[in-house]
This record gives structure tokens, C-alpha cells and sequence, in this order.
């Protein structure tokens, strides 16, 4: 089989796959709703913050801190909480699929190595 031909092929598998529905109804239903939206966008934006504040060496205890009264509000938030969950869930497969390939071309990416 030609590699191009598995990989429409894998992206075909995905597209189908409960994970991917899951997330993509999720997100559908969280367009419906601009205030979760909103939600979202707030919490990926001081998620941004807090990686931008580490990588630069400062203090990250208060934007931490906020992200986790963010974190509290959203999980009320049902449209919110499931979007975030079923990313979740198709992330780790996304992931997963990454670690079986690397892995059948023998390719490991470890810095300790370098």
C-alpha cells in the first residue's frame, strides 16, 4: 500500500471515529453559544498566559490562580465542560496514533539522547 493511500485512509478512520464526532458535535453545540465562547476563549487565553510567563522565567502563581477560578466557573458550564472533555478525548487518541507510528518507524524523539 502506498504510505499517501494509509494516510487518507488513517484520516478517513478518524473522521469516523467516536472521539472525532464527539468533539466535533461538541464544538458545533459550543458555536451555538456565544457566552461559552467566551468561556473558552478566556480560559485559552490565560492558558497562554501562564506558558508565556513560564518560558520567560516569571512568577505564574496568580495567573495559576485565575486559571483555576476560570477552571471552578467553566465546570459549570455544561457546554463548556463537555467541549473540553471530548477534546480531551480525541487529543489522547491524536496522541496515541502519533506514539504507534513513531514507534513502528522506530523514531524517538528523546532529548536525553541528543
Amino acid at each position: 500500500m502506498n504510505v499517501y493511500d494509509a494516510a487518507h485512509q488513517l484520516a478517513r478512520s478518524l473522521s469516523e471515529s467516536s472521539e472525532y464526532i464527539e468533539f466535533k458535535k461538541a464544538k458545533e453545540n459550543l458555536k451555538g453559544d456565544p457566552q461559552a465562547e467566551n468561556m473558552l476563549k478566556d480560559l485559552r487565553s490565560k492558558q497562554l498566559e501562564i506558558q508565556a510567563l513560564k518560558l520567560s522565567g516569571k512568577p505564574v502563581d496568580e495567573a495559576e490562580e485565575q486559571l483555576g477560578k476560570l477552571y471552578s466557573i467553566i465546570s459549570h458550564n455544561s457546554l463548556v465542560k463537555q467541549y473540553l472533555e471530548a477534546e480531551e478525548r480525541f487529543a489522547l487518541l491524536f496522541s496515541d496514533i502519533q506514539k504507534i507510528i513513531m514507534k513502528g518507524i522506530e523514531l524517538d524523539i528523546n532529548l536525553e539522547d541528543i
